[in-house]
């Protein structure tokens, strides 16, 4: 099994690769508040200033383009994401943009016990001094780790709360993503949690991705920040779903 346990007590091999991950999280924030105040960056330009290849910075923009997108909407779910977690709780994060707002809000918490494959996720949540536990594995693009030997041998932990984002949420398919190896680790993570929360802006309603999670009677809460459409909202309340929208 491939964990890594990030606490004030880590080993120095894993201080050492946050080291460089917290150097990579900075170069993002500054790109995303250049993207944000310019809406345009050169890539070469990128490349001189940060002294990284130019492969690193398309994906940072990348990332930081989707995090700019439904920024307001993303921070109100994600403070009604954070008011679910109860003190002491062990919960899961899941990769994307919306769920690293959601680590974002916990960031002052040290209380919590918190399990993720995602980097920048798990990078933030560390800031306040909570424990958090990464699932090793492949370093994709987005910065999340993959590795089909964690969904065969889950980690030895109980989640009281999974926090998932998504691709498209939709009355047919469910919940879908366009990843099939992230959605392995996901659906892992969920078997081991008692409630799953979805994080999820209004852009994903009615969109459906290649890659199904599962139905929406997975969804114990849907945190968006609008009402779903009619038949969706029908079919959520159908499921037992509740639905929290944001303001």
């Amino acid at each position: 099994m491939n964990l890594a346990a990030v606490s004030a007590g880590s080993v120095t091999r894993v201080s050492q690769v946050n080291g460089v991950e917290d150097a990579r999280s900075v170069r993002q924030r500054d790109i995303i508040r250049m993207l944000q105040e310019i809406r345009q960056v050169d890539v070469n330009d990128l490349v001189q200033r940060f002294g990284v290849s130019g492969m690193t910075i398309r994906r940072a923009p990348a990332y930081g383009s989707r995090a700019a997108v439904q920024e307001a909407e993303k921070a109100a779910i994600a403070r009604a994401v954070a008011k679910l977690v109860e003190p002491g709780a062990a919960i899961g994060i899941d990769s994307g943009t919306t769920c690293h707002a959601v680590a974002a809000q916990l960031a002052h918490r040290n209380d919590l016990t918190v399990v993720t494959n995602a980097l920048h996720a798990a990078i933030t949540a560390r800031a306040g001094g909570t424990r958090v536990i990464v699932l090793g594995g492949l370093l994709t693009p987005e910065l999340s780790l993959v590795n089909p030997g964690t969904t065969q041998e889950p980690p030895p932990v109980h989640l009281d709360l999974l926090i998932l984002g998504c691709g498209g949420l939709s009355i047919d398919r469910g919940i879908t993503y366009f990843d099939p190896a992230e959605v392995q680790v996901r659906s892992m993570l969920a078997r081991l949690a008692d409630r799953v929360v979805v994080a999820a802006d209004h852009t994903k309603f009615d969109h459906k991705k290649a890659m199904v999670l599962g139905p929406l009677d997975l969804i114990d809460v849907l945190v968006t920040d609008q009402t779903p459409p009619e038949p969706l909202r029908n079919a959520l309340t159908a499921a037992d779903t509740d639905i929290v929208v944001a303001t």
